[in-house]
């Protein structure tokens, strides 16, 4: 219960591994309440993470500000080189404070020098070209942190280059600061950013790898 003791008095409760897709978060408010609640999980089985709520630059606070808005960035080795899947920016709606996919929120493609697609897709398709809370468009809104924002997940994977490919969730804090939210590993999938540009993952590596594919 250390946290408690830094005045903490909001935050975000879910499982450490095997959750996806916003499934076992909660956001509890309130230092009681955060105690009862790691109370109630001390009686079950399981390990769980505690994270102090963040404060979203205000960049992405303009499109959305009811939930912390992601990156998803996949980087992947290749050739002895990082390379990164194109960009895809996670944004809540509807007052909800969870930004995935499958838990209502939208995505939109992002390019490498931080500038929207035109619209914004939700997993089954419908799509947005302003937000529908804010009204903020996306045609022309550019994030500009965005290239360093590669920069830093490239960073990150040559600190596990045993792994050929990681999805990173990441956002910025009102600091202007690079925030790791998790690091996938495992069950990654590339739907998200094949559907918010409309092209394949990998660029000009691809006969190469569908032929390494092939190979094995």
């Amino acid at each position: 219960m250390t946290i408690l003791m830094g005045g903490v008095t909001e935050a975000i409760i879910k499982p450490v591994q095997d959750t996806s897709s916003g499934v076992g978060v909660e956001k509890i408010k309130g230092a009681e309440s955060i105690k009862n609640n790691l109370q109630e999980k001390a009686k079950k089985k399981g390990t769980y993470i505690v994270q102090e709520c963040i404060a979203q630059n205000e960049q992405l606070a303009v499109l959305y500000a009811g939930a912390v808005n992601t990156f998803r960035v996949i980087t992947y080795l290749w050739n002895g080189e990082v390379f990164h899947v194109p960009l895809a920016l996670r944004i809540g709606q509807g007052g909800s404070y969870l930004d995935n996919a499958h838990a209502g929120g939208m995505f939109i493609g992002v390019n490498d020098l931080g500038e929207l697609n035109d619209e914004a897709f939700t997993e089954f398709g419908k799509r947005y070209k302003e937000h529908p809370d804010t009204h903020a468009v996306f045609k022309g809104y550019k994030l500009s942190f965005v290239p360093e924002l590669i920069k830093t997940a490239k960073k990150l994977h040559l600190n596990a280059p045993q792994l050929g490919i990681i999805s990173w969730d990441l956002t910025v804090d009102q600091n202007g600061e690079f925030v790791l939210i998790e690091a996938n590993t495992r069950g990654q999938g590339i739907w998200i950013s094949q559907m918010a540009h409309g092209c394949g993952p990998f660029g000009r590596n691809t006969e190469d790898i569908l032929r390494y594919v092939a190979s094995k």
